[in-house]
Parts: structure tokens; C-alpha cells; sequence
């Protein structure tokens, strides 16, 4: 009996624990990619790092491991916008995509999407790609993400192809790269920050130019 009564609290501990863990290695990836903004990826260091996120390096070290994994974790962050394990393709937003039984709706939907996370990758592809001239840490890490990104539109490609969407003549490989050209961070840096485009703007024309070479 008194076991039974015990049980909720300890199950109320674990999940508590869980919680606050998974809240500190957010702080953490969130205090890491500050930091690779405002000093550089080779100009951070773990101390950096914990010292902004006010856990010891001990703590880094034990949930992240190394500064390669403060990386992934801030591009995790960038892109999903927490450190969670659930990929962005297993995550609601993506099965809204595939759900949707309108193609014209879904490349609207993915222009959203892009137009969200993009804001917050950029910045950090950008200290990236700098890095990666000298750190092969940095190197193999966009490689990784551009690799994925790529993934990505090979799975869109081939939902439309599957459903019959893409118009005559349209191959799916020529849908990939398409897709994987329209969602880049260098078009964002263009019309975005180079030009000054609003997110709404950039949204739209992402979805109108997929829309109008893979659909018609």
C-alpha cells in the first residue's frame, strides 16, 4: 500500500528531472550559437559556452561532449527550435505537408515553413561556411546540413511524383533540384539580407517559383 502511494511522486521526480534536463541543454545550445554569432565558431571555446549558459564545462562535457556537438545541437535548435530528438521530417509541421492533398497548398506550406527557419540557420550557415575554411569540424558539420537539406527535397520530390503533381516533363531529379535551390541559404541571403525582402515576401515568391516549374 505505501508503495502504491509512493509510486506518482517518484514517476513526478523523473519527469521533472527529464524536463529540467532537456531545459538546460536547450539554454546550452542556445548560449553556444549566441556565441558562434557574436565571436565565430573557432573563436568559442566550451569555457565560452558555459560560462554564457551558467552550467560548468563539466556539464557540457557530460550532456554534449564536445564543441562538434554544441554545433550540431545549435543547428538542431536553428532548425527545429529546440534540442529535441524528433527530426524536423517526423515533426507535425512536416506531416501537415504530406497530408495535404493540395500540391499548390503544400509548396505554399513549405514556402512558409522555409520563410520560418531560415531566420534563424543563416546567420549560423554563415559562421559556418567561414569556419570551414580552416576547421574541418565546422566542414564536416555544413556538409551534414546541406546533405540532409538535400534529403529533404528528394522526400518532397518524390511525394509529388508519387501523386501524379508534377506537370509533363518534369523529371524527379529536376524537382529536387529545384526545391533544393529555392530553399538555400544563399537565396535567403540575397533577397532577404542582401535586398531586403520582408519573410512574407520571400515566402510567396519561394512557393509561386516552385509552383510555377513543377506544377504549371
Amino acid at each position: 500500500m505505501t508503495d502504491d502511494v509512493k509510486a506518482p511522486r517518484r514517476n513526478y521526480d523523473a519527469s521533472g528531472r527529464r524536463a529540467r534536463a532537456k531545459q538546460t541543454r536547450t539554454e546550452i545550445a542556445e548560449a553556444a550559437k549566441r556565441l558562434f554569432l557574436e565571436r565565430g565558431y573557432l573563436g568559442t571555446t566550451i569555457t565560452d559556452v558555459a560560462h554564457e549558459a551558467h552550467v560548468s564545462p563539466e556539464t557540457i562535457y557530460k550532456g554534449f561532449g564536445s564543441k562538434r556537438a554544441l554545433l550540431d545541437a545549435a543547428i538542431t535548435t536553428s532548425i527545429r527550435g529546440d534540442t529535441g530528438s524528433t527530426p524536423l521530417r517526423g515533426r507535425p509541421v512536416i506531416d501537415a505537408i504530406r497530408q495535404e492533398p493540395d500540391p499548390r497548398r503544400q509548396l505554399e506550406m513549405y514556402g512558409n515553413l522555409v520563410a520560418d527557419v531560415n531566420p534563424r540557420l543563416v546567420p549560423l550557415v554563415r559562421v559556418m561556411r567561414e569556419a570551414a575554411t580552416v576547421d574541418p569540424e565546422a566542414r564536416a558539420a555544413l556538409s551534414q546540413l546541406e546533405s540532409d537539406r538535400l534529403a529533404g527535397m528528394i522526400e518532397l520530390a518524390s511525394l509529388l511524383a508519387r501523386r501524379g503533381a508534377l506537370r509533363r516533363g518534369v523529371s524527379r531529379p529536376h524537382a529536387t533540384d529545384v526545391l533544393w535551390s529555392l530553399n538555400s541559404p544563399e537565396l535567403y541571403e540575397l533577397l532577404v539580407l542582401e535586398r531586403g525582402w520582408s519573410s512574407r515576401r520571400y515566402a510567396d515568391f519561394v512557393a509561386r517559383q516552385m509552383t510555377a516549374e513543377l506544377l504549371g
